[in-house]
């Protein structure tokens, strides 16, 4: 079984194709839940033996409600405690019977050439018995690659899932260039692709620039404070509808975090946007003539690059773009024997 898996510094996603799971990135100690008899097992109350000893964690939403989780925003995702138990669960949802799992990873562009091989030699060594959902679970990969990370979502909207060809021939047809830009919650990567005389990546203008949902939400937590006197940490899904919505129910009232919210989610994009530009060059940015956009915090970008750019793409399930990606890379290698 071919996986996607990306372990993204807000959310982790992972695909087969058939099924999709999103769970928040929190990992938190455990603890006994009273009435979890009446109620019946936390989805994401995880047991792990390891080699190296065995260990209950919650996971994901159960980890926000119930544990002092945060956000890890660890550069090093190899030497990050957390690593562990958010691979096992994602891997653990999908094991079946013994199944082969080759899985497919990305990371940033600036972290890629320098952490690549460490990450893939530490999520290889990661194994265990996995007790999730009620099932228990031997947990293994036997394969893993790492690809930059926006890469994965530029497969994702270039190629038909069905057919692993191109979904639309005529962005290739005229030449220039395809860029993607991903904005994730700590960083937003960006690639480039030349379409002729074939579809290539452009090593030199891509990267990935750390700014993302993050950096937002920190602005946003200032307003919130300033509106009710009160900072929930940045890890409460609250702050995921202040960005979707602009005001969110707390404290008997509505809040509201307009107008600043529209004016952060401005400066942020083009601060994001303008990075990319210093980084492509003007006969770089001449050439591009279609952008895509990708990530949970794809809005943030989105009106700065329509005002640049004659077509701007946001990419089909946005936030799910990497892994998608990651799982139809990981297909064409298998079917390319390599």
């Amino acid at each position: 079984m071919v996986i996607g898996v990306d372990l993204g510094y807000g959310w982790v996603k992972a695909t087969n194709g058939e099924r999709s799971n999103r769970f928040p990135a929190l990992v938190g100690e455990a603890h006994e839940l009273l009435l979890s008899d009446l109620f019946g097992v936390p989805e994401y109350d995880v047991h792990i033996d390891t080699p190296f000893g065995s260990r209950r964690v919650f996971v994901g939403e159960l980890a926000r409600q119930e544990s002092q989780a945060a956000w890890n925003l660890a550069t090093k995702k190899f030497e990050d405690t957390d690593t562990e138990a958010l691979w096992l669960t994602a891997l653990a949802l999908f094991a079946r019977d013994g199944e082969p799992l080759d899985v497919v990873t990305g990371l940033p562009l600036a972290h890629y050439e320098a952490q690549r091989a460490a990450l893939r030699e530490r999520l290889l060594s990661l194994r265990g018995r996995v007790t999730i959902q009620g099932r228990i679970v031997e947990v293994e990969a036997r394969s893993v690659r790492v690809i930059p990370q926006a890469m994965g979502a530029m497969i994702a909207s270039l190629l038909d899932p069905a057919t692993l060809e191109l979904r639309n021939p005529a962005w290739t047809e005229h030449g220039g260039y395809l860029l993607l830009v991903d904005v994730g919650t700590r960083t937003t990567g960006f690639v480039t692709f030349e379409t002729q005389p074939e579809l290539r990546l452009m090593n030199r203008l891509s990267d990935s620039v750390d700014v993302g949902v993050h950096d937002l939400y920190v602005a946003l937590a200032s307003v919130f404070r300033q509106r009710t006197g009160e900072t929930p940490p940045l890890s409460d899904g609250l702050y995921d509808e202040l960005y979707a919505r602009g005001e969110v129910f707390y404290g008997g009232h509505t809040v509201s975090v307009e107008p600043e919210r529209s004016r952060h989610i401005e400066r942020m994009g083009g601060l994001i946007v303008r990075r990319i530009q210093e980084h492509l060059g003007a006969e770089a940015l001449k050439r591009v003539h279609t952008v895509f956009v990708a990530g949970g915090g794809y809005r943030i970008v989105q009106t700065t690059l329509q005002r640049m750019f004659p077509r701007v793409v946001v990419v089909p399930n946005p936030q799910m773009a990497n892994a998608e990606g990651y799982r139809l890379y990981g297909l064409t290698r298998a079917e390319s024997g390599r």
